[in-house]
């Protein structure tokens, strides 16, 4: 018989790692999920009833999944060998590095950073209650990179500082799968057991939950979640019995306030126009449960779904636009400042080089900030979908009409047509109660000359202006923004990878990066990819590179087109529009809005240019 194993990894990385060492084990049949604390909940309630026969989860979500199912649960430790990886990647950084965990993490980070002559700011924590005091405590004594558990790099993220994953490695599962192993044979004794009684319950056609002090469902049967609109096969423990059904809540909630109560009650539900005979008993003796309720007259509630839309989900803080170069401090001083105004600012930079982040960090740190911030990509918006942003449509409200006051960030301003900036034009002088930003690849000189886009709408937007640095005129930031790129990397690939080789990283440096952050991380993203151990070795590195050279520049958007202009007007055209539809991936009507010309002038000049060429 083989085991079979739900893994609830915390990380994406973690997963894969996971699916792939298990095809080492032939006694073990492993499915993985990513979802982390009360993400897990739902899955850990699911696990039982569709046969699993243990959860394997990591630190606090292990913890916390150990609460709402009876099936065992398996933690994946965090050894030293873990811990001795990302203490390497840190320990050359250029920004001050703490920890905060439970205390065996501490206790173990402290002995290997001693070994290491590493010393790192500690800040030990029993409880998660405890984690936004260590947080102030390391931001206070100037940290600005923090390792630690999942939760740990969540909530640094969500304060604006970049969070470092303490990952698991190889030597790690294996633990758990030696573990998973001698647990099984403990839990397959009393298994038969609880799926008979489990079986009795249902099928039973009676709604049956039992409920804790607090009135979380521990445990409800198949009949009890087709009431409450779960799948039939969930056996929904751990949730709050006041928002999976507040009418009986309210029922149990008032029999509890009546003189005499003894835990027991008999009583009519009226629901949806239908009546449920309600039994509620408190069980005798010292019991996790606290009431035990069945319901007659079962009948599936239909959840209803509600949408809600937020973009980008996490939004980028100062602290986390990476280096420590002078030119970018005094590009981020000035945007600081312009963050406390609540004038409109336009960002102009170089493809890829972090426009977007800068939009984010300024909106973060403004007075606007809880207000909502939506990116624009106008150089990818129909004219439909912009006219039912700013004016609405018979079925849907414009932005304005449902109280929108915080940030339009309007990203690619520069391709916009003349139609599109007359519409943004008279938006932004309407809406004053409304903050704008505004970054384009387009220099602003050379935009303020162009004669197809509108200057009044140039002064509108940029009342104040910042210029964000290209990647080459700050490469002493390089190793610092290839760190935080390798930590991400590894959280979401599974692999340990603490750093580049000397001569990998002289190659990264060597190379001009007309693509900026966006090229390095997609170069990056390759050369990890290629590196088997942990460090990224130079033939690995040069080898990404070298594609580069011979590919980059004609494929980066936004870069300077080399266009042949040699021959008649004709023909420098037709290289024109074919360039244009290139890069906007043969999309002909966002080429016809790059060329200021309608689809039917568009089909002409490529007619009669096939015709030329045959």
């Amino acid at each position: 018989m083989k085991m079979k194993v739900l893994a609830i990894a915390p990380y994406v990385g973690l997963r894969d790692l996971l699916l792939e060492m298990v095809r080492e084990e032939d006694a073990i049949r492993m499915d993985a999920e990513v979802a982390d604390l009360q993400e897990a909940v739902p899955m850990a309630r699911l696990a039982e009833e569709r046969g699993y026969h243990i959860v394997v989860s990591r630190g606090g979500t292990a913890r916390l999944i150990r609460r709402h199912t009876s099936l065992p649960v398996v933690d994946i430790p965090v050894s030293g060998y873990d811990i001795l990886r990302v203490l390497t990647l840190v320990r050359d950084s250029n920004s001050n590095v703490a920890i905060i965990g439970f205390p065996n993490i501490c206790k173990a980070v402290a002995e290997v950073s001693g070994l290491l002559k590493f010393e790192i700011p500690t800040f030990t924590i029993d409880h998660r209650s405890e984690l936004e005091a260590a947080l102030n405590q390391a931001f206070e004594a100037g940290a600005k990179i923090v390792l630690g558990d999942v939760v740990t790099v969540r909530a640094t993220q969500d304060r604006g500082y970049h969070g470092i994953l303490i990952t698991s490695g190889r030597e790690s599962v294996s633990d758990m799968f030696r573990e998973v192993r001698r647990v099984f044979d403990v839990y397959r004794q009393g298994r038969e057991k609880w799926t008979f009684f489990r079986s009795i319950l249902d099928s039973d056609a009676r709604a049956v939950f039992a409920l804790d002090r607090d009135k979380n469902v521990l445990f409800m049967n198949k009949a009890a979640g087709g009431l409450v609109g779960t799948s039939p096969d969930e056996n929904g423990s751990g949730g709050s019995l006041q928002l999976q059904f507040p009418a009986l809540y309210k029922l149990i909630e008032q029999a509890e306030a009546a003189p005499g109560f003894d835990g027991r009650l008999l009583q009519f539900l009226h629901v949806k126009e239908r009546q449920y005979k309600v039994s509620v008993s408190a069980p005798e003796g010292e019991s996790d449960f606290q009431y035990f309720v069945s319901l007659d007259s079962i009948e599936s509630w239909r959840n209803e779904r509600r949408f809600a839309a937020y973009m980008p989900s996490r939004l980028v803080s100062f602290h986390q636009l990476v280096g420590s170069s002078a030119l970018l401090k005094k590009t981020v001083s000035r945007a600081r400042k312009y963050a406390q105004t609540d004038r409109n600012v336009w960002i102009s930079g170089e493809y890829g080089a972090g426009k977007s982040l800068f939009a984010q960090a300024i909106h973060s740190a403004s007075k606007r900030h809880d207000r909502g911030f939506y990116a624009i990509p106008c150089g990818e918006m129909t004219e439909e979908e912009l006219d039912a942003l700013l004016k609405g449509t018979l079925e849907d409200l414009s932005l304005p009409e449902t109280g929108f006051s915080g940030t339009l960030y309007l990203n690619q301003v520069d391709r916009l047509d003349r139609e599109a900036q007359a519409k943004w034009l008279s938006f932004i002088i309407r809406n004053k109660s409304i903050r704008f930003l505004a970054s384009s690849s387009t220099t602003w000189n050379r935009l303020k000359s162009r004669a197809d886009f509108n200057p009044e709408l140039i002064s509108a937007l940029g009342e104040l202006h910042i210029t964000v640095p290209p990647l080459r005129e700050r490469m002493e930031d390089l190793e610092e923004i290839v760190t935080v790129m390798i930590a991400a990397y590894n959280s979401q690939s599974g692999k340990q990878i603490v750093g580049f080789r000397e001569a990998a990283m002289d190659e990264l440096a060597r190379y001009g990066w007309s693509g900026n952050l966006r090229e390095l991380k997609n170069a990056l993203d390759e050369m990890l990819i290629l590196t088997k151990g942990n460090y990224v070795e130079p033939q690995d590195a040069a080898a990404v590179i070298e594609r580069y050279r011979h590919s980059s520049s004609p494929n980066v958007p936004g870069a300077a087109a080399q266009i042949d202009l040699s021959g008649t007007m004709e023909e420098i055209e037709r290289r024109i529009i074919q360039h244009v539809l290139q890069e906007e991936g043969m999309n002909q009507s966002k080429a016809c809005k790059r060329l200021g010309i309608n689809r039917t002038t568009l089909w002409r000049k490529l007619n009669k240019s096939l015709k030329n060429e045959t």
